[in-house]
C-alpha cells in the first residue's frame, strides 16, 4: 500500500533536469519556445536548449546566406550576393543561463560580397600560386546606385534573403529556406543625412539596432542592411526648376553588413534541414523556385528487361 502511494506522488518535478532537457530537445523551436511559460523551471531549461541551438545554427554547416537586393526594374540584371558570417554579438557572453528575452535580441552579422559569377563563395579563389600555396580569395565590395529625379521622395529596394544548402554540384542548392522577402523604401532625406555623415566623419562601428545607417526590412527588425552612402556629385542640375523643387540626385549605397535576428536564422536553418529530409534526392535550381526529383525508376535499371521497356514506353505515351 505504501509502495502504491509513493508511486502516485511522483510528478514531473521529481525528474532531473537532464531528462527534461532530453525531452525538450525533441521539439522543434517553434514548439519549444511556448513551453517556456509552463513554469520558472521550464523557462530556464528551454533557454538552455534554445541557446545550444543558436550556437549550432551560427556555425551554418554546409549552408550559405544569399542576399538579393535590387530595384524593381533591375531584378534580372542585379547579381545575387553571398554573405560571409562575421559573428553573433553577445552570444558567447550570454551563455546557457541567459533568458529568452536576451537571446531574442541577438543578431547574426554577415558581410555581403560578390562571389564568382554563378557558383558562390566556394569557387571565388584561384587555384593557387606558382609555389603551390593557395591564393587569397578575391572579395568584391558590392554597391547599389540610386537615382532620384526632381520631386521624387524615395526609391525602393526589393530584398530577398535565403538560407541555402549548396550542392550536390556547383551552382545547385539541395535546400532553400526563405528568411525574408520584402520591400525597403529608401527616402531622400535619409540618403542626404547618411551621405553627409559619411563625408564628414569616419564610418560608425555601432552594433546597436537603432543605428540610423541600418535599413530594416520590417517593423520587427528581423533583417537589416547597413549601408555607407556616397553622393554622386556629377548629376547635372536642371536649367528650369521651381524654387521649391528638389533637384535630381544620385547616390551609391555600399553594403557594409547584413543583420539577421539570431532566432529567425535558427528557424530558417531548421526549415532548410526539414526540406532536405522531405525532398531527399531533389535539387533546387537557383532562381526557378522549382524542385526537381530524379526518376529512380530509370536509375535502377542499367539494362532494362523487355517488360521494363514496355512499361517505360507506356509511361511516355501517357
Amino acid at each position: 500500500m505504501l509502495h502504491v502511494m509513493a508511486r502516485s506522488q511522483l510528478s514531473i518535478d521529481s525528474l532531473p533536469n537532464e531528462i527534461i532537457i532530453q525531452v525538450l530537445s525533441s521539439f522543434p523551436t517553434r514548439s519549444l519556445l511556448p513551453l517556456a511559460v509552463v513554469c520558472r523551471r521550464f523557462h530556464g531549461l528551454v533557454g538552455r536548449v534554445h541557446f545550444s541551438r543558436l550556437v549550432e545554427a551560427s556555425r551554418l554547416q554546409d549552408h550559405e546566406v544569399i542576399l538579393e537586393c535590387y530595384h524593381p526594374s533591375e531584378k534580372v540584371s542585379t547579381p545575387s550576393l553571398f554573405c560571409e558570417y562575421l559573428g553573433t554579438n553577445g552570444l558567447t557572453e550570454a551563455g546557457d543561463e541567459a533568458n529568452l528575452g536576451e537571446l531574442n535580441n541577438l543578431y547574426a552579422r554577415f558581410r555581403p560580397f560578390l562571389g564568382d559569377e554563378n557558383y558562390g563563395p566556394r569557387s571565388r579563389s584561384k587555384a593557387g600560386t606558382a609555389s603551390g600555396e593557395p591564393s587569397k580569395p578575391i572579395i568584391q565590395v558590392p554597391s547599389h546606385a540610386i537615382y532620384l529625379d526632381s520631386g521624387e521622395l524615395f526609391s525602393q529596394l526589393c530584398t530577398v534573403t535565403n538560407l541555402v544548402k549548396v550542392g550536390p554540384r556547383r551552382g545547385l542548392f539541395s535546400s532553400i529556406a526563405n528568411v525574408t522577402d520584402s520591400v525597403i523604401r529608401v527616402w531622400r532625406d535619409w540618403l542626404h543625412h547618411e551621405a553627409t555623415n559619411a563625408a564628414g566623419t569616419q564610418q560608425r562601428a555601432s552594433s546597436s539596432v537603432d543605428d540610423p545607417s541600418i535599413l530594416w526590412t520590417d517593423s520587427s527588425k528581423t533583417v537589416g542592411l547597413r549601408f555607407r552612402v556616397v553622393e554622386d556629385q556629377g548629376v547635372p542640375t536642371p536649367i528650369l526648376m521651381e524654387r521649391d523643387d528638389e533637384s535630381s540626385v544620385s547616390y551609391s549605397l555600399e553594403y557594409q553588413e547584413l543583420l539577421i535576428r539570431a532566432n529567425w536564422l535558427l528557424l530558417s536553418f531548421e526549415t532548410s534541414e526539414a526540406q532536405q529530409v522531405l525532398h531527399a534526392g531533389a535539387v533546387y535550381f537557383p532562381g526557378s523556385g522549382m524542385i526537381y526529383h530524379p526518376c529512380n525508376t530509370f536509375l535502377q535499371c542499367a539494362i532494362p528487361t523487355p517488360r521494363q521497356l514496355q512499361s517505360m514506353a507506356t509511361t511516355f505515351v501517357m
